[in-house]
């Protein structure tokens, strides 16, 4: 069996809104023989009469109207796609993998700007560790990602968005570190914890337990309250203290590794 095809559906209906197959046929920009021929070939698919034919008129059947019902949905929809990037504007749904540092620092001047000037484009951001976000790239789940970089694949190209510190947080009146301290730090699948935990390893630092909390807003609460350390973005770190008004001691040690945020 044939399939239906488009421009069946597009003559059939161009007759019934214009009542005849020659002013079908100027609408189309095509002769008045190819509109007639493909009412034919879709009456025979259909195997229904669409039209009563009375003295050269064309007269809706029961099961035209029917039919026309429903080929007018398809038509108009496979309008709508064809006119779906006419305008010259982007469209489309774009998937974006960001560090929770690119929240802070990177994205809230720029996802604003792109929105307005591609109205057309619905956005996605996701907040995910570096190692999810190098498995979502490459099963195509996101279309962009923030991470620790460069990431080197044949197949993704990288630009330098930012480069990101970490900073020692210490309770107020606090200078060095002490060791036996409680250390305060984010999820087991951030990086910046994999940093800091191997600096103190490397300094002959610690001893102390180590807190897992998903919350910075409850490890900086913990700091200001004499309960022990931690590390925290520096980007995440001013955003932090500016709203909670925190009152401790901030060190940036030349020797803690930070990392280079890319877009990948």
């Amino acid at each position: 069996m044939n399939p239906l095809r488009l421009a069946q559906l597009e003559m059939f209906c161009a007759v019934v809104e214009t009542g005849t197959v020659v002013a079908a046929s100027r609408k189309l920009n095509c002769v008045a023989s190819n509109v007639t021929a493909r009412l034919r070939e879709l009456e025979q698919l259909l195997g229904q009469e669409l039209f009563a034919r009375e003295k050269n008129r064309l007269l809706l059947t029961p099961e035209g109207r029917l039919f026309y019902q429903q080929a007018k949905v398809v038509v108009d929809q496979a309008r709508q796609l064809t006119d779906l990037f006419s305008e010259g504007t982007p469209k489309g749904v774009l998937t974006v993998g960001a560090l929770d540092v690119a929240l802070k620092k990177y994205l809230p001047d720029r996802v604003p700007r792109l929105l307005a000037s591609a109205p057309g484009v619905e956005i996605r951001v996701l907040i995910r560790p570096t190692d999810t976000l190098e498995r979502m790239l490459m099963d195509g789940d996101i279309d962009l990602a923030l991470t620790d970089g460069p990431i080197e694949h044949p197949m993704m190209g990288s630009a330098f968005a930012f480069r990101e510190r970490l900073a020692i947080v210490l309770p107020k009146g606090q200078d060095a570190l002490q060791s036996g301290q409680a250390v305060f730090l984010f999820n087991t699948d951030c990086l910046y914890r994999r940093y800091f935990e191997a600096w103190l390893e490397e300094g002959g630092v610690g001893g102390g337990l180590i807190h897992t909390i998903e919350s910075y807003d409850v490890i900086l609460a913990c700091v200001e309250a004499g309960l022990g350390i931690s590390c925290i973005p520096q980007s995440v770190l001013s955003v932090l203290k500016a709203e909670r008004h925190a009152d401790v001691n901030v060190l940036y040690p030349d020797d803690l590794q930070g990392s280079d945020i890319y877009a990948v």
